[in-house]
């Protein structure tokens, strides 16, 4: 897409601050389905005239600065061919941008640039062939309203190692206040008053947290005290899926932490922690059926109201995505954009100093979701830029909220998307479509490929399988030394239930999976071959023993010893009996394998044998192999590939 054509595309789009209206009742293009949006990093000025945001042409980065007030594009900056990293308002006219490890200046129409600092180190090393020590990153920790020339930033070195530096914006001139090196520290934490309390080191295998004084500049070890017993936030092979406590940032007392913790509690809930005192001040926010934040670390952010420098609320993604709120005022603002666009979640991301202009993330299970502005003063709501435009004239299949009953009686979270004009009175084909990992989890939202199936005609199902993240340790851990067998066991009672109670035609019922979801289509189609039609299988393993056998191999240490906890064992038998390979001649269904060449977490070969050893049992597969891709599939034009041949692999199928 040319340039001169994106600059005339923002005048026009300006000038339209409308919702569409009107939408299209067909099948969704993949092109445009899986259209990847060019703009990010969303920010106001801090006196809220100014509407910021960094987009990406070809690997070619531009600012755009919009005239709020105005609602037109105010200027248009082209920057490098290096993409941006971050941008920040520095003051109402001039930005701050991280690129390429090092922190620029310029005003908002890009005169006056200047480089603050540098990605090399204060003092070279000339030899080509230790050229590496000179490389440093360096990332804004926070503006440093006390001392208006000033801004604190981390810088790391060649060996990871973190320095907190306070750099003059004018000059460039930096004060390094604390030393990586010297401290052996990779990443720093800073309360409130922007001091440093919390360290955090790698370990061979992991990372330890340390407590820091910074007056006396010693260490400590850094241990949570809970009822009477000493917890670490330690984190290494064998504490990752069962990690007790994880640290999420400071509170607005500098001596108060928020963790997240599931002592004593089945589903993972929110809590601040005074490290000064060494006690649990309150439970923030928790939810009876879901994990506050997946153990992974997603799902979890922190809203602040900034004219009162006051925590306002977090959002969370239980079932669907909430807030809890602190701040009544933005409470209010919450419920008042909430009313007025009912359809949408409505996500707060940044807000001027006086919290009077607040940027929004508005999505929804059906529209790609909007950049806007919401005016706290009037109500009045304009918004910036739509994600997917030519998405949002289709219609969308509403993804459902539901609980599926299992053999034992125990209820998994799933998410059901019907075709738009679902008819009680017909029958439909289905597609169930296992998450990866498998320890992560399905969100609500508008999921692409349950939107692709189902604007073709498939009832989709995602089901939450015991063994996913995000609701709670006892539905997790079920999952260990389980996936062959409970996970698939609740994919296959979960696809009963919806047969049940919805107009499926149950001849046409198929599976399609990518990594461990590739996995689970190659053992549902073994175990329940009269339930499933066929399957399609992307990136999954085939045979565990050798996989982890390469993970040893390659000196992976911490993925080798992370899979033998989650799997149970790494005894030979066990490792074959839970490998699909091992079990091609029993596979009865048809299948379609695809798999990237350059995959370098499931390798390719895994998909090879498995294909060698189903034609050599004379079985129905068709395997391709993507020569560009990698584990994840990258180009959206190659997924509309596949998706594309694995509704022709089902339609004939049938």
């Amino acid at each position: 897409m040319h340039r001169a054509y994106l600059f005339l595309f923002f005048l026009i789009f300006l000038s339209y601050p409308v919702f569409s209206q009107e939408t299209v009742q067909e099948p969704v293009p993949t092109e445009i389905l899986f259209k990847k949006s060019q703009q990010y990093n969303f920010t106001i000025s801090p006196n809220g005239k100014y509407f910021a945001e960094i987009l990406d042409v070809n690997g070619k980065s531009d600012i755009i600065i919009i005239d709020i007030d105005n609602y037109s594009l105010l200027h248009r900056i082209p920057i490098s061919d290096q993409q941006i990293d971050a941008l920040y308002w520095l003051t109402n006219r001039r930005l701050l941008l991280e690129t390429g490890g090092a922190i620029f200046a310029m005003d908002i129409d890009g005169s006056n640039s200047m480089m603050i600092v540098d990605s090399s180190a204060e003092i070279l090393n000339y030899s080509l062939k230790n050229a590496y020590l000179n490389i440093r990153y360096n990332s804004l920790i926070s503006l440093m309203p006390e001392k208006e020339h000033q801004i604190l930033i981390e810088t790391y070195d060649y060996k990871a190692y973190a320095s907190i530096q306070e750099v003059n914006v004018f000059t460039g001139k930096k004060y390094v206040l604390y030393h990586g090196k010297k401290f052996k520290v990779n990443k720093w934490f800073l309360d409130r008053n922007r001091e440093p309390r919390i360290a955090m080191r790698y370990k061979k295998q992991g990372v330890e947290f340390l407590k820091f004084n910074p007056e006396t500049e010693k260490f400590s070890p850094f241990k949570i005290f809970i009822n009477g017993k000493a917890y670490a936030l330690d984190i290494d092979e064998d504490s990752f899926l069962d990690k007790e406590l994880t640290f999420e940032g400071f509170g607005d007392h500098p001596d108060v932490i928020f963790l997240t913790s599931n002592i004593e509690s089945d589903k993972r809930k929110l809590i601040s922690y005074n490290i000064e005192k060494e006690e649990v001040e309150e439970t923030v926010l928790e939810d009876v059926n879901c994990d506050v934040i997946d153990v992974t670390g997603e799902g979890l952010s922190f809203v602040y109201d900034n004219k009162n420098q006051k925590l306002a609320g977090v959002k969370y993604e239980g079932f669907t995505p909430q807030y809890k709120w602190f701040s009544n005022s933005f409470k209010k603002y919450y419920l008042k954009l909430s009313k007025q666009y009912p359809t949408f979640f409505n996500e707060f991301i940044d807000s001027d100093a006086r919290s009077e202009r607040i940027v929004v993330y508005q999505r929804s299970d059906t529209n790609s979701g909007n950049i806007g502005v919401y005016n706290t003063k009037d109500n009045s709501y304009s918004v910036m830029f739509h994600f997917n435009e030519e998405l949002n004239e289709y219609s969308l299949s509403k993804t459902k909220s539901i609980t599926l009953q299992t053999r034992d009686d125990y209820k998994l979270p799933c998410y059901l998307n019907l075709p738009v004009n679902y008819d009680p009175n017909k029958k439909y084909p289905f597609v169930v479509i296992p998450h990866g990992g498998p320890w992560a989890r399905d969100y609500w939202g508008m999921e692409e490929f349950s939107q692709y199936f189902s604007s073709r005609g498939y009832i989709t199902l995602r089901v939450n399988f015991r063994g996913s993240t995000g609701f709670g340790n006892s539905h997790m851990e079920a999952g260990l030394n389980s996936m062959d067998k409970i996970m698939i066991d609740d994919l296959e009672d979960a696809t009963n239930e919806v047969i049940k109670n919805y107009n499926v035609d149950s001849e046409q019922v198929f599976i399609f999976g990518h990594s461990y979801g590739g996995y689970a289509v190659y053992m549902s189609l073994l175990k329940n071959p009269g339930l499933f039609v066929s399957g399609v299988a992307i990136s999954a393993p085939t045979d565990i023993e050798s996989w982890l056998k390469k993970q040893r191999k390659d000196n992976n240490s911490m993925n080798y010893k992370f899979w033998i906890k989650a799997l149970g064992s790494k005894k030979s038998d066990y490792l074959e009996s839970i490998s699909p390979i091992n079990y091609a001649s029993f596979i009865n269904r048809p299948m379609l394998i695809l798999h990237g060449k350059k995959d370098e977490v499931i390798p390719v070969e895994q998909a090879k044998n498995m294909a060698k050893k189903l034609r050599k049992a004379d079985k129905n597969v068709s395997v391709e192999i993507l020569e560009t891709q990698g584990h994840s599939i990258s180009d959206s034009n190659i997924m509309g590939y596949v998706l594309e041949k694995s509704n022709s692999f089902f339609k004939n199928t049938k």
